[in-house]
């Protein structure tokens, strides 16, 4: 067993880094990023704030005022903070969601991370769609509109977008005409088992699994054959349900651990204009 124990040493001079979101108790990227940190020999530490919607602009200002070097911006955050931003990486003014901050020269640029992170993680169990492939994609808030960008910009045929709150997965679809050769359509509910025989990829974009059983998906889960390649953002120390009934079913599974790494990577060298350590990153998000 690899040992993943270290310690910090934290000083006047130290760089702050942050994550905010609610909630962030469950989170592991202070784990990955101070270890990345470390690693390069960086005199930054990574903190997790747990920040309520109605006081996001005042932890960013606060974060500015006290000299954060920049953040992570998690579930309900991701879109809700671009008014704040003074200006936004083009990926960003494309999706309308936003993962990583960096503050410069007075300046609060917002960044998404999600979009590559989310095609880096799906090349290690399976490889970029291309324009054969149909995708069913669960969830429509700031993680659904990054699978969705990245899924058309990789050369996705078709990807078929569902929502518990149906105008939500409507007006994605309808930004998102522009974002590749492929489309993008909406279902129902009731249509959710027939969007799953037709999808080759099924992608759980929703918050849905951290803490719930298998019942609580909209999808059927008996329903998934070995046909399927499974992937669900959310993560945990353990598989989630919907990934623990398609590996029993032959399906491939990817699990979110490895999105948040590639991710987490991506972020890190925003910050720091180096590479990231990314097996390191990886050992400590399984630690």
């Amino acid at each position: 067993m690899c040992d993943v124990s270290y310690s910090q040493d934290i000083s006047a001079k130290t760089g702050l880094v942050a994550l905010l979101g609610h909630p962030v108790s469950h989170s592991r990227s202070p784990q990955i990023q101070n270890a990345a940190f470390r690693e390069r020999g960086l005199d930054l530490v990574y903190l997790a704030f747990d920040v309520l919607p109605d006081g996001l602009e005042a932890a960013l200002r606060g974060l500015e005022a006290v000299g954060f070097r920049g953040a992570n911006v998690t579930v309900p955050h991701k879109e809700a903070v671009l008014p704040f931003l003074d200006e936004v990486a083009p990926l960003v003014a494309t999706v309308g969601a936003v993962n990583t901050l960096v503050y410069r020269d007075g300046t609060l640029r917002g960044h998404n991370t999600d979009v590559e992170g989310f095609l880096q993680a799906l090349e290690t169990g399976w490889r970029r769609p291309d324009e054969g492939d149909t995708c069913l994609v669960l969830g429509a808030g700031g993680a659904g509109r990054a699978v969705v960008a990245g899924l058309l910009a990789a050369g996705a045929g078709r990807v078929l977008l569902y929502n518990r709150t149906a105008r939500r997965a409507e007006d994605l679809c309808s930004a998102s005409v522009d974002w590749g050769e492929g489309g993008c359509e909406t279902v129902a509910a009731a249509e959710l088992s027939e969007a799953l025989r037709q999808a080759k990829l099924v992608v759980n974009a929703t918050s849905i699994g951290l803490k719930d059983g298998v019942k609580s998906y909209p999808l059927c889960a008996d329903e998934l054959t070995e046909e399927h390649v499974v992937m669900d953002l959310v993560y945990g120390s353990e598989p989630t349900p919907l990934l623990q009934e398609a590996r029993k079913r032959g399906a491939i599974t990817i699990d979110g651990r490895e999105m948040l790494v590639r991710q987490a990577a991506l972020a890190f060298e925003l910050w720091t204009g180096i590479s990231a350590p990314v097996e390191v990153m990886r050992r400590w998000m399984r630690a």
